[in-house]
């Protein structure tokens, strides 16, 4: 038997033999199932993830909503009707009158004079309702900017506290603070118009005596 037919045997033997690859089989539908489970996992993660993130920003907005306060919603729309679009109504320019009216409703003349110290020009005011209350409505101006500022004398039913706090309502941007004497709403239609006025406002009123 010659070295060519001793190989043809041998490999018609082997190729005659059945492979046994059932363990090899097992191997790699174990591998594409734990493949496959990694990546479920990631998956699984990867939406609990952004459910959690849109969840707190959704949170993240509702409690900025419930945190503004409605008298301050009230004001801005306040202002947004009578100083930005003009709406006809009856207000008085001269400030002893204005002064005077003021103090009919527990706002002290002082507390309107400090105002008149911070850079900003009392341009004229009125009595307005908010949230079935009555506020002096005041209107300065500086830089060509008009500024709303409702004044009332301190009540217990929306504590505000004495530091400025800010907030967007629509357009308007509003601050408001109370002093021992008084809750005050300061509004403007540039963001951070109102805070700033609001700043100077609270340093000079909350100097005032009590």
């Amino acid at each position: 038997m010659t070295d060519d037919e001793l190989d043809q045997r041998v490999r018609a033997s082997i190729l005659s033999e059945e492979l046994d690859t059932s363990r090899v089989a097992a191997a790699v539908r174990s591998q594409i199932q734990t493949q496959r489970r990694h990546v479920r996992g990631w998956a699984v993660a990867a939406a609990a993830l952004i459910a959690m993130v849109l969840a707190a920003g959704f949170s993240y907005r509702t409690f900025r909503r419930e945190q503004t306060p409605q008298l301050c919603v009230a004001a801005a729309q306040d202002h947004e009707r009578e100083i930005v679009n003009g709406e006809p109504r009856q207000w008085l320019s001269d400030l002893t009158a204005i002064q005077s009216l003021g103090a009919k409703q527990g706002v002290p003349a002082s507390a309107i004079a400090a105002l008149g110290t911070t850079g900003y020009s009392l341009e004229r005011g009125r009595l307005c309702f908010l949230k079935k209350q009555i506020y002096l409505h005041l209107v300065y101006v500086k830089d060509g900017t008009e500024y709303s500022v409702f004044l009332r004398p301190l009540t217990n039913e929306a504590p505000f506290g004495h530091s400025v706090r800010e907030v967007s309502v629509g357009a308007e941007d509003s601050a408001y603070f109370q002093t021992t004497r008084l809750t005050a709403v300061f509004v403007a239609g540039h963001s951070h118009a109102a805070a700033a006025f609001a700043r100077a406002g609270a340093r000079v009123l909350q100097g005032l005596p009590s």
